[in-house]
């Protein structure tokens, strides 16, 4: 039904336009202009497309390819046409499908003003898409969506019943914001909002565009735009800088907190080490030293490291720095705070560290360690020592055993250091500054480094190098341990003393403004200018490939190689209906560890994980980068021939193994071609009759064990014929046919046995087989009747219930399995289904996705 008017509207217009003018009528079920001066029409009774002119008369008739139960326009001479399921890109010229989109039913399309991107409505979702109807992204509402209309920067704008929302090509939605009463978008102009109520009224609703504008910069890197934004606008909020750090721009977000906490971790994640330091120690807190100094050793910043473990008093983790890094000189201050200390273990490490024999000896024997302390000193020659330890433990020389060093010994000492450097830290990258640093102030807490407080400056500020603070390593000057001031590390109080001075002067010149009270080392203090003036930050990370393979796929398979489990599950629960994602686990495991190879070098280092790409030959710029893959067509082929061979023998119960396992690997199968997508529509298919079958047999084998009842009789002649309506191979088919009529002979149904005979001849087996048949026949003829009340009639068409394996007859209510498509009856709604075991029953979702040039 419905119908359409055309009216001749003139090209120029004085006052009000006359209603006159007659209108030509015509019937149809939507009419969109496909020119200038054509427009098409559908005629969905007739399944036909109508191009017609101006004066509605007829020039063209276009059967399309699918059953349309709608018509949208787009660019140039192509159609989209709405079927149940999808929607398709139709070129009216050469009548040939461009590309096809899974989506539920289409209500609305709305294009952008230049035509590059589109938005398909449904009732509760809208898919994003581009002129070539690859995905974008999808957004699912749990209300009615009312319009849609796109904003002239590119983000789409939508309306429910409640709220304005906006969603953006990449995925991003959000709340612009609420409404009274339900709207209907017209147009959409900067701030203003031009729509429709249900009276019919035209208003204009200011909206703020911020949010979206901001988030749409970022994901086209326009940092500038960013940065304007960031200073006209009020765009602060624990939502925004959550988003900026789940996206990948703690960089960013780290301008807008002044939280210590927040900061300490968004530093530490962008790797600007200067804020994590200044941060730490605000918070001072040895869980967040001990943090800082984990990240600080993982990036070579060996000072900030040595800082860290002053601060935490880790002595122990000292010395091994120390020792690691070749300086004796602290190694031997850390032995003296050792004796501080008063702390025997660590003495005796730094001891070993240090190579000082005499002063192991002498731990070993204040710990009453005698033997151990005389064995030492007799290895090493100390033979003085030896006997004033013999002596003082009262024991004679005679009664003592295997003192003398075994031949072949070596003296053990700590190996002396090739180089000896101040400057311990790794080679940093040498970057300008970025375009979001010393572009804000948010006060005495705002982000990038101060002017004057380097990284040097902080650092000379606890170097073990002299007469340091004290306060730093938990010594008490008022102990008296028998060591001086100038040997020790005591002598500077509590507080930390800055050797730069406590400020710095603004306009210095790159000068550093000196106290009197000391004067510093040249070098360092060109060192501390130096790094000052510069500015330098620490370079970012760039974008690892899982993430860029993240990006450029919108299938769950190549999210799961990227290890983007969330979203591969998310998007499988929206395309198939998948729920209970346990059978899935070991395809998921197989393809995060397949995706990539590991590569050992040296053997106390950490391997390296490569990612494979799928055409590595092919792919010159990121946005090819694809991952490998796994699961491809010819393997599943394999897979069905196994199967296929397990049917054939008999091995019912392998070959349900097969065919299930062949079912779950389909969803992770990606193909380049559409030939190749519909092969793996049909493979689905294939697997459903065969499981639906397989399952249907194993059945009747247990019926037929138990006790022989007119009950039992009855269900195995229908399990039987059932098992004969599965779609499967023909020979498979002749075996259930044969099967089917043996069993309803033998149980006296004779007119069912007689139809089974008949479909048995109608596929030409052997000519053996063929003569049992038409005997089969003759002799049902006589009879003509089943002795049995079976619920089983072949000329009512049906539909197999794969949970209670009764038949749905047409018109008959039933709900399927989003994902194998399998029938039930509706009682099951809901279940998990039988067949592929992974998908919800009578979900709603869009269809499997397994094109990866839809990509």
């Amino acid at each position: 039904g419905g119908s359409y008017e055309l009216y001749n509207l003139p090209r120029q217009v004085n006052g009000q336009v006359s209603d006159s003018a007659q209108a030509r009528r015509g019937a149809g079920s939507c009419a969109i202009w496909t020119g200038r001066n054509r427009f098409a029409v559908l005629d969905k009774a007739a399944q036909q497309i109508l191009i017609k002119d101006l004066t509605n008369q007829t020039t063209k008739t276009i059967k399309p390819p699918v059953t349309v139960e709608a018509i949208f326009n787009a660019p140039g001479s192509q159609i989209l046409l709405s079927t149940a399921t999808s929607v398709v890109l139709f070129d009216v010229q050469t009548r040939q499908v461009v590309s096809e989109i899974n989506a539920a039913p289409v209500k609305y399309v709305v294009w952008s003003s230049d035509m590059s991107t589109v938005a398909l409505l449904c009732k509760h979702t809208i898919t994003l898409a581009n002129k070539q109807l690859d995905q974008l992204c999808q957004v699912h509402e749990t209300i009615r969506i009312k319009s849609a209309m796109w904003d002239a920067s590119g983000v789409l704008l939508y309306t429910t019943l409640n709220h304005i929302k906006f969603a953006l090509p990449r995925g991003d939605s959000g709340i612009v914001r609420t409404i009274d009463n339900p709207i209907y978008l017209v147009r959409v102009q900067g701030g203003d909002l031009h729509c429709l109520d249900r009276e019919g009224s035209v208003n204009v609703i200011k909206i703020d565009p911020t949010e979206y504008r901001f988030k749409l910069a970022l994901q086209h890197r326009n940092y500038e735009e960013v940065v304007s934004i960031i200073r006209n606008s009020n765009l602060v909020g624990q939502s925004i800088i959550a988003y900026l750090q789940k996206n990948g721009y703690p960089e960013i977000a780290l301008h807008f907190v002044r939280d210590d906490t927040a900061r300490f971790e968004l530093a530490l994640e962008c790797g600007n080490m200067d804020i994590a330091l200044e941060t730490a120690k605000a918070i001072d807190t040895p869980a967040y030293w001990n943090k800082f100094s984990q990240e600080a050793l993982r990036r070579g910043h060996i000072q900030m490291v040595e800082l860290a473990y002053q601060r935490t008093k880790a002595y122990d983790k000292l010395s091994f720095l120390y020792s690691i890094t070749g300086n004796t000189e602290k190694l031997v201050k850390m032995q003296k705070i050792a004796i501080m200390r008063n702390d025997l273990q660590s003495r005796l490490q730094n001891s070993l560290f240090i190579g000082d024999v005499e002063d192991r000896v002498r731990v070993l024997q204040e710990s009453g360690q005698h033997a151990l302390a005389y064995l030492t000193a007799k290895s090493h020659g100390l033979v003085e020592e030896a006997e004033s330890i013999r002596a003082g433990a009262g024991v004679e020389e005679a009664n003592i055993t295997s003192a003398d060093v075994a031949g072949g010994s070596k003296l053990l000492l700590p190996t002396t250091p090739v180089i000896s450097s101040t400057e311990l830290d790794w080679p940093q990258l040498h970057v300008s500054k970025g375009i979001f640093d010393g572009k804000f102030n948010f006060g005495d807490k705002g982000a990038g480094p101060h002017p004057g407080k380097s990284r040097v400056a902080d650092l000379a500020t606890a170097a073990v190098d002299g007469d340091d603070a004290a306060g730093a390593w938990d010594i008490d000057e008022g102990e008296n341990m028998g060591v001086d001031d100038e040997e020790g590390f005591g002598g500077a109080g509590a507080d930390e003393v800055d050797l730069l001075g406590d400020e710095v002067e603004a306009g210095a010149e790159g000068g550093w403004g000196i106290d009197d009270d000391g004067e510093l080392d040249a070098e360092i203090a060109a060192e501390a200018t130096a790094a000052a003036a510069a500015g330098f930050v620490a370079p970012q990370p760039g974008i690892s490939e899982l993430e860029v393979w993240s990006r450029n796929s919108t299938l769950a398979v190549d999210q799961i190689a990227a290890g983007n489990f969330e979203q591969a599950m998310r998007l499988l629960r929206d395309q198939v209906g998948i729920a209970s994602f346990d059978a899935l686990k070991p395809a998921f495991m197989e393809i995060y560890t397949s995706s990539r190879s590991v590569l050992t070098t040296a053997p106390f280092a950490t391997p390296s994980r490569i990612p494979l790409r799928r055409n590595p030959a092919e792919s010159t710029e990121a946005s090819q980068y694809f991952p490998a893959k796994i699961y491809s067509l010819s393997s599943s082929l394999e897979q069905l021939q196994q199967g296929y061979r397990a049917t054939t023998a008999a091995k019912f119960e392998d070959g349900l193994v097969l065919f299930k396992r062949l079912l779950l690997s389909l969803i992770f199968v990606s193909v380049d071609t559409a030939e190749d997508a519909n092969e793996i529509k049909q493979l689905l298919q294939i697997c459903r009759e065969y499981i639906l079958g397989i399952t249907i047999e194993l059945e009747r084998a247990s019926v037929a064990k138990e006790e022989a009842t007119e009950e039992n009789s009855v269900r195995l002649v229908e399990l039987a014929a059932f098992f004969t309506h599965c779609q499967l191979r023909a020979d498979h088919e002749k075996l259930s046919l044969r099967a089917a009529m043996n069993t309803a002979y033998k149980h006296k149904c004779f007119k069912a046995a007689g139809e089974f005979a008949q479909r048995l001849l109608d596929l030409v087996p052997t000519p053996q087989i063929a003569d049992k048949a038409r005997k089969m026949i003759t002799i049902c003829d006589r009879q003509s009747r089943d002795n049995l009340a079976i619920n089983y009639d072949a000329r009512n068409p049906f539909v197999i219930c794969a949970a209670s394996h009764t038949p749905i007859h047409r018109g008959e209510p039933a709900v399927n399995c989003p994902y194998c498509q399998a029938a039930y009856k509706p009682e099951h709604n809901g279940e998990l289904c039988r067949v592929c075991t992974v998908a919800k029953i009578g979900a709603k979702a869009t269809g499997l996705r397994s094109l990866a040039s839809a990509n």
